[in-house]
């Protein structure tokens, strides 16, 4: 009887060892999300534009040079650069960030939609999301804040 209880307490030990890696990274992470909302409620600036997408260990090269869009936002406007000069979306305008189900060097791939006079554009890219880098989440919170109607899906340090 001795050893069964003995047994069962040393394998709740090593379960609870075991649980407390992945406790701490959500509690990380949760406390990131939590300080993305409240710097945002707060007021606080996002000058200048902040990156968000991930840099590709395989560059698409034209011509000896980097040919690949990247992603900035600010505190109210949405940046997609290729080459010197910008393109700006209000964030306003942006109707959905979602995540997809493909995936690139363990990262998901995010898509981001927004309305122009055009029509309906969509750009897709891996974000920069890391336990040390909450711009992508601040990006997420500042379009909620924008666009309350727009869709918008929670980020995660594994996406």
């Amino acid at each position: 009887m001795a050893s069964t209880l003995e047994a069962v307490l040393k394998i709740l030990a090593f379960a609870v060892l075991a649980a407390l890696p992945l406790l701490t990274i959500w509690l990380i992470h949760r406390r990131a999300s939590l300080r993305a909302r409240s710097a945002l409620g707060s007021g606080l600036r996002l000058n200048p534009p902040r990156r968000i997408s991930g840099t590709s260990m395989t560059l698409v090269m034209v011509n000896g040079k980097e040919d690949r869009e990247h992603y900035f936002f600010d505190t109210d406007t949405f940046y997609l650069q290729r080459g010197p000069v910008p393109t700006a979306v209000p964030l306003s305008q942006i109707t959905s960030v979602t995540r997809t189900s493909d995936v690139i060097y363990a990262r998901y791939i995010w898509q981001v939609c927004f309305s122009r006079e055009a029509g309906r554009r969509c750009v897709t890219f891996t974000n920069n999301l890391s336990l040390f880098n909450r711009d992508f989440l601040l990006f997420l919170e500042a379009v909620r804040k924008a666009n309350p109607l727009a869709t918008v899906d929670r980020a995660s340090v594994i996406f």
